[in-house]
């Protein structure tokens, strides 16, 4: 079972992870690759043996959408886009915290790159989608 610490440890990652990312973003053109493949190194290192990682996954996932929410809130915040504000906080939350929780289902696993790159393309598509909506 993983111990509290490293959850909190996790937690902390998933929160901090997005702002090392806002750096790369401006360089990237498509966030949603790298943003999944952090997810998975963290995982990656903080993987038990007994099938609870999922567990990890989506505590990492819900903390990386929230702290990913923070950083679009106060470019909505500032623009007046107050509709692109709302729509992120109630999907992409939800969204970090599911392909979180398929990353950390299948860590350690075989078939765990064919997940990560699902994830991918689920961000990707999600990316799409809501760009269309705003």
């Amino acid at each position: 079972m993983l111990r509290s610490m490293y959850m909190v440890e996790i937690a902390l990652y998933g929160a901090i992870a997005p702002l090392g990312l806002l750096l790369l973003s401006s360089v990237w053109a498509y966030p949603a690759y790298l943003e999944e493949v952090v997810k998975w190194l963290i995982l990656k290192n903080y993987s038990d043996s007994n099938g609870k990682s999922w567990i990890a996954g989506m505590l990492l996932g819900t903390t990386f959408g929230l702290s990913e929410w923070m950083l679009y809130f106060t470019n909505a915040w500032t623009s007046g886009n107050y509709e692109a504000m709302l729509i992120r906080l109630f999907l992409t939350v939800p969204m970090h915290a599911i392909t979180g929780l398929i990353i950390g289902a299948r860590i350690n696993r075989k078939g765990e790159v064919v997940v990560v790159v699902l994830a991918m393309v689920f961000h990707f598509l999600f990316n799409y989608l809501v760009g269309l909506m705003l």
